[in-house]
């Protein structure tokens, strides 16, 4: 979190500073009974040919291995011997889901994707699913969603399932850039091994993950003296329009829109797949309270230059003291 440290800064915002960043308090440690850290689907595309089978489940396993080290319920579509019908399996996890639920889903998709004027497809065994038919399932979510899509032809699945409070990530810019895309693979290897930890607070956020496989994809197609094929895109305010890695250096945005419109990257910033420890040591809800604090100073310091000096700090003074208490509850376990 960025704060401000003027020197004309009032005492009590500075007091509450201090409470809102006083991170060593100790907390009780969560039992392995309760819930788990995140709720993610793992949709295996059809590989088509051997060597993308190949990359394909290495990049499940990274996620297996990744989940398994952070308690997240993990399902996995695709990589199975029976005659399931994967579309029909995912659409039971998504209609299955809690709405309202506190924990994170995440809908990763390892894969071929194509499109067309009429339609945006995941390539799986058996039936496509589309993105129309996807944000339709996903309609009643309110909670917290992240959607990777890792293939070929992504970003139109940006444009259906936008909306507060999602995260979608896909590995390219257009419906037309149709060959084969590496950045699914690359992002879960990273996941796994905690790379890219930029501001090294001990986790990877979603943000962090997304530019540190971006650069490991520009950097493939560098060494390799090829025609970069594919250019990632992130979208986590809502607004149905991705941006690119190279707006980021780290977590910190280097470049602005040109318009008045709220850049990507804030939402991606609070979210890691494996939380580091003390990030374990807060509940889902105290996390959500939390996050949603950090949102509401956020838009404090967006109304700076509208707003006298008194009434700034007295707005920022009154969500830093609402984050402190977030920090000094009691756990409830």
């Amino acid at each position: 979190m960025t704060v401000e440290t003027q020197p004309n800064i009032k005492a009590g915002a500075l007091r509450a500073l201090a409470i809102a960043l006083s991170f060593t308090i100790s907390f009780t440690a969560r039992s392995e009974t309760e819930a788990p850290e995140h709720e993610l689907l793992l949709i295996v595309g059809a590989p088509g040919e051997a060597t993308y089978a190949e990359g394909f489940k290495s990049a499940a396993k990274a996620w297996e291995k990744a989940a398994a080290s952070t308690r997240s319920r993990i399902e996995i579509v695709g990589l199975d011997d029976d005659d399931t019908n994967d579309v029909e399996r995912i659409e039971e996890w998504v209609t299955g889901l809690d709405p309202t639920s506190s924990i994170p889903a995440w809908i990763v998709y390892i894969g071929h994707g194509t499109h067309t004027q009429k339609r945006t497809l995941l390539n799986l065994r058996g039936p496509d699913l589309s993105a129309t038919t996807l944000s339709e399932w996903l309609d009643p979510l309110e909670r917290t969603l992240v959607f990777i899509h890792g293939g070929s032809a992504s970003a139109p699945f940006i444009n259906r399932l936008s909306r507060p409070n999602r995260i979608l990530m896909t590995a390219t810019r257009s419906g037309s850039e149709i060959n084969y895309a590496r950045f699914g693979e690359r992002f879960a290897h990273i996941i796994a091994s905690r790379g890219g930890d930029s501001n090294q607070d001990g986790q990877v956020s979603l943000l962090e993950a997304f530019v540190a496989t971006a650069q490991s994809v520009d950097q493939f197609y560098k060494d390799e003296n090829r025609l970069a094929s594919e250019h990632a895109l992130i979208d986590d305010n809502g607004d149905s329009v991705g941006t690119p890695s190279d707006w980021f250096r780290g977590e910190r945005l280097i470049k602005t829109p040109e318009d008045d419109t709220t850049p990507d990257g804030f939402r991606s910033r609070q979210i890691a797949f494996i939380p580091s420890e003390q990030e374990k040591t807060l509940s889902h809800e105290r996390r959500f309270a939390r996050d949603q604090l950090e949102a509401e100073l956020e838009s404090v310091r967006s109304l700076k230059d509208s707003l006298s000096e008194d009434e700034y700090y007295e707005r920022l003074e009154a969500v830093l003291l609402k984050l402190g208490a977030i920090y000094l509850q009691e756990d409830d376990s």
